[in-house]
């Protein structure tokens, strides 16, 4: 187990819990890594999340981070492919071991933890998955891999980092196309609170089409939407650009600007 401890005892910590052995054809096999992540308080993380990762996926990882900071890389020690054993319990302990440290040693860092190689490393995967299902419209498959993302995410970054509050708002609007959800009134309280302290202008594209979806939620959920309709008639006096653009497409939009994906 690594942690990443602060003085108030408050920290990170990523654990590979367990590995399997996958196998793609009769004579392809890898390893799959489960990784927890949680992240401790005052009182212990009751719900820590979870991904599965593969040896590549760490490597490429480790490969951008040493290509884009070196300085910051030069004492890190990756487990190097093996030609023979890879399936042996002592060599996938030992990755195991590596693997934990290399992501100590990023979290650690303030510059290796907010990088797009950390970022990408942590939902690309999922997130892959999710772009597929949304563009299927297959909602209720897609919003508990959202959660599970926003989750892991929030865990590792700060409330109101472009990422944290992408994965939040990208969850509202799927869960605006389920009504049997409620739980996602509980995320779109979080982001309109999130949001007051946002000053990004890239994220602030995202404020008008959180608000008129938030008006649907509330109306579906039996909430009065008053006062949300009462602020964006306020922001279209302030001259704020009313386009007509649905949630996920204006996430899709902020998403490229910022992270080029």
């Amino acid at each position: 187990m690594t942690q990443i401890m602060s003085n108030d005892k408050q920290g990170l910590t990523f654990e590979i819990i367990s590995t399997k052995i996958a196998e793609v054809q009769e004579e392809r096999k890898y390893v799959i890594y489960t990784l927890q992540v949680r992240f401790i308080s005052d009182n212990d993380d009751t719900s820590p999340s979870m991904i599965e990762r593969r040896y590549t996926n760490f490597l490429d990882l480790y490969t951008s981070l040493k290509k884009e900071y070196p300085h910051l890389m030069n004492n890190i020690v990756f487990p190097k492919k093996a030609l023979t054993g890879n399936f042996s319990s002592e060599l996938i302990s030992a990755r195991s071991t590596g693997f934990e440290s290399l992501l100590k040693h990023i979290t650690s860092n303030n510059q290796l933890k907010n990088s797009l190689a950390l970022i990408a490393f942590l939902q690309d995967a999922e997130l892959q998955t999710v772009k597929s299902l949304l563009h299927d419209m297959k909602y209720s498959l897609a919003y508990p891999i959202l959660e599970d993302s926003l989750k892991l995410l929030n865990k590792v970054f700060t409330d109101r980092s472009p990422v944290v509050l992408l994965a939040l708002v990208r969850l509202i609007a799927c869960g605006a196309s389920l009504p049997e959800f409620p739980d996602v009134l509980k995320w779109a309280d979080l982001a309109l609170h999130r949001f007051e302290g946002v000053s990004d202008g890239d994220l602030l594209q995202l404020y008008v089409p959180l608000f008129r979806t938030c008006v649907k939620l509330w109306c579906q959920n039996g909430r009065n939407p008053e006062e949300l309709q009462k602020t964006l008639c306020s922001l279209q006096k302030q001259g704020v650009k009313m386009e007509e653009k649905s949630l996920i497409d204006a996430v899709k939009t902020v998403e490229e600007k910022i992270f080029g994906i």
